[in-house]
């Protein structure tokens, strides 16, 4: 193993890894967990709240620890709504992606210390990659977090996929209900075109497995009706 990849010696004391439990707390989730240990692709479609990134990313975690995979990659598209491009943001590569990735990093912060974070990172064992970056490149030994892939569009889902190496994980999350692309969906269409084929999973989070506060499962059923009295 190469140095960029070799895992950083940390001492006990400075690391939580070890308490590190992935806990479903739903039968929702309980499938997810069990579909991301089987299949080479998982697709989680889910509301807001209801856990889809948080599972990914901390099973994530659990397996670069255990050195089943040599680099943990989150990827987010990086045009969101705003319409606002890397180029235009102020600062080096990781500076621009820095706030996309933001979310997934607060998860991590949940279970390691943000020395252990830096570390990995400077380390090459965290990586983060906006979807833009992915041409010409093949990913080997390595555990994908693609999330808020809502935002995609076919092209650009398709890209991503085919990026796909030896010995590799890829987590696919989003809500296909919230896209802000304003165009044909990627993650919807990927979901409905790939059906029936070996190693690819789809799950999806109701209402019934949001984590946050009790009263987004309420917001998310008046919202998701079809009448407003």
């Amino acid at each position: 193993m190469s140095k960029k990849n070799k895992r950083p010696e940390v001492t006990e004391n400075e690391t939580t890894f070890k308490k590190i439990t992935l806990s479903a707390k739903t039968d929702e989730q309980r499938e997810v967990i069990k579909s991301i240990k089987n299949n080479e692709i998982t697709f989680i479609h889910g509301c807001p709240g209801s856990g889809k990134s948080h599972l990914a990313v901390v099973y994530g975690l659990k397996e670069l620890l255990a050195c089943r995979y040599k680099q943990l990659i989150f990827t987010r598209p990086c045009k969101e709504s705003m319409g606002e491009k890397l180029g235009s943001l102020p600062g080096d590569s990781d500076d621009k992606i820095a706030p996309y990735m933001m979310p997934l990093f607060e998860i991590l912060k949940q279970y390691i210390s943000q020395k252990e974070i830096d570390k990995y990172v400077n380390e090459g064992l965290i990586r983060m990659i906006p979807l833009a970056y992915y041409r010409g490149i093949t990913f080997n030994n390595s555990f994908i977090v693609a999330d808020e892939f809502q935002n995609t569009i076919p092209e650009q889902m398709r890209l991503f996929l085919t990026r796909f190496g030896k010995n590799s994980k890829i987590v696919i999350t989003g809500d296909v209900r919230q896209s802000d692309i304003g165009r044909e969906n990627g993650m919807a269409d990927a979901m409905n075109r790939l059906q029936d084929i070996k190693g690819i999973a789809f799950n999806e989070l109701t209402s019934k497995s949001i984590v946050r506060h009790p009263i987004i499962s309420d917001i998310e059923d008046r919202y998701n009706s079809k009448t407003i009295s």
